[in-house]
């Protein structure tokens, strides 16, 4: 149990010149709820320095998962790469067939700095080499 909740007695609530109506009261033991999570989140300040936001485009085989170039990206981009979001998946003429075109949202940002164009282009290029050489993925232009 990590708490009670019950409606207070009417001779309670007139002993403290309660409205007339029924009030619940609740009382949580912080303890027992904190040990029943599962996961302790940490928080992380937030950046003083400004995001870069870009999109990114590539073709692969359409039995790749997009999940699978996701982690790709965040892995290759981290630290830097602080988002990554599936916007657009395509299938068509222009992919050619068993083929699919996937766009993702990124977001670099640093802790320490402002980024630089040619960081971020550095960056870029790195990830789009492991997705080359990991996934056979091409850049869309």
């Amino acid at each position: 149990m990590v708490g009670l909740m019950g409606e207070l007695h009417p001779t309670v609530r007139e002993a403290f010149d309660l409205p007339v109506q029924p009030i619940c009261a609740l009382e949580f033991d912080l303890d027992e709820l904190l040990a029943a999570r599962e996961t302790i989140r940490s928080m992380v300040p937030i950046s003083a320095h400004p995001p870069i936001y870009e999109d990114l485009a590539v073709v692969v085989d359409e039995n790749v998962p997009a999940v699978c170039a996701h982690d790709l990206i965040a892995e290759t981009g981290a630290p830097l790469v602080r988002s990554v979001v599936l916007f657009d998946v395509y299938r068509g003429e222009q992919i050619g067939a068993g083929r699919k075109s996937l766009a993702y949202h990124l977001t670099y940002q640093a802790d320490d700095r402002t980024l630089t164009d040619r960081e971020v282009a550095k960056l870029r290029s790195k990830i789009v080499r492991r997705l080359e050489r990991e996934l056979n993925a091409a850049l869309r232009g």
